[in-house]
């Protein structure tokens, strides 16, 4: 269901007034029966595999909440209680990042490979679930917190469900982590005519950005860039900038509805965006693009690889070998390199998106 749809527009119309209309303690139910709506909209087999990562991630956070609540008197307990955690932790990522493996990149793989192994591969023509991205980093985040303590687990699987599913996020994000969003989503709310309104604005700025300039700019950069050869270098350059408007318009919008449906319900979400064109470094202009993303890859992959116990190790040998100013940055730059290659392969399964990693 696009979100320049009609349905959608009656979907949250509807869900909006439900909301505000039921019993409070059954406002988080109106939620999750429009955030079903919404993605069966897209088919039942796609709601299949969210209901599975649902499902892996709601039982991992329940195994892991029963671990940290286990007394740990002496150093050989809180090891052993460590590695029940780690092996939880790895078997719930292993399933969840393996089905995302399988859906995105496992076609890719095989015509990658030299055609004699390649070719013996079978392909796979599962249509990919909408959002199938943002919902398994978004529940994987929740496992990694529980692992950490950073939260307590939670225990229905219905509220944890709607944390999973929340319709207005399922598109394009942001990716939100779990004390930040779920308890939003189970208040229990009055009507509050100030986010109705900023909601509604959020979105009609988000719809301007989408229809108005992102979708008038696609037919002139489709143009230039189908026969490039026929054009002066002038307007070529004239394309790439405006395609780079494009793509700041269409998903920073997208981004903007997503914000605004939400914030009707008086739910509010991080922003995505920062005015990044604006940005002076480019350190600040990825603190400022596809914020949530970032944000999900630093505190879970990039910090834990940097200070884990192989990258330090490694930073020692290398600070013997190499000297010590390569032996101190090596380990982070790796780091680096590969979380910007994760960026790069999210967007999609092709050597370009590589590249641009």
């Amino acid at each position: 269901m696009s979100f320049a749809s009609l349905p959608f527009v009656g979907l949250v119309a509807a869900g909006v007034i439900l909301y505000y209309l039921v019993p409070k303690k059954l406002q988080w139910v109106v939620l999750l029966l429009a955030s079903m709506v919404f993605y069966l909209a897209g088919g039942v087999k796609s709601a299949v595999w969210l209901v599975l990562v649902a499902a892996v991630t709601w039982l991992s956070g329940l195994l892991l909440a029963r671990q940290n609540a286990r007394p740990a008197p002496d150093k050989q307990t809180k090891a052993a209680v460590r590695h029940v955690k780690k092996r939880i932790c790895a078997v719930c990522a292993v399933l969840c990042f393996g089905l995302l493996y399988l859906m995105k990149y496992w076609n890719f793989t095989a015509s990658a490979l030299p055609s004699a192994l390649g070719d013996k591969l079978p392909r796979w023509d599962f249509v990919v679930p909408m959002g199938l991205s943002y919902f398994i980093f978004q529940a994987v985040g929740y496992v990694i917190d529980v692992y950490r303590d950073k939260t307590d687990a939670q225990k229905n699987p219905l509220r944890y469900g709607l944390f999973v599913s929340f319709f207005p996020q399922m598109v394009q994000g942001p990716i939100s982590r779990y004390d930040q969003l779920a308890p939003q989503l189970t208040a229990e709310r009055s009507l509050d005519w100030r986010d109705l309104k900023f909601g509604i604005q959020l979105c009609l700025w988000g719809y301007l950005k989408k229809l108005v300039i992102a979708d008038r700019a696609v037919g002139m950069i489709h143009t230039v860039a189908g026969a490039y050869t026929d054009y002066a270098g002038t307007y070529v350059l004239l394309a790439a900038i405006v395609y780079a408007l494009q793509l700041y318009a269409d998903f920073s919008g997208g981004i903007d509805i997503s914000r605004g449906v939400a914030q009707m319900f008086g739910i509010t979400m991080g922003e995505n965006f920062r005015r990044p064109y604006f940005s002076r470094t480019l350190t600040e202009y990825w603190h400022r693009w596809h914020i949530s993303l970032g944000d999900w890859l630093r505190n879970y992959l990039f910090y834990p690889l940097s200070i884990s116990k192989a990258f330090l190790n490694w930073g020692r040998h290398a600070r013997q070998h190499l000297g010590s100013h390569i032996g101190k940055v090596l380990p982070t730059a790796v780091a680096s390199l590969i979380t910007f290659l994760i960026i790069g392969i999210w967007h999609g399964a092709s050597w370009k998106y590589v590249a641009f990693g």
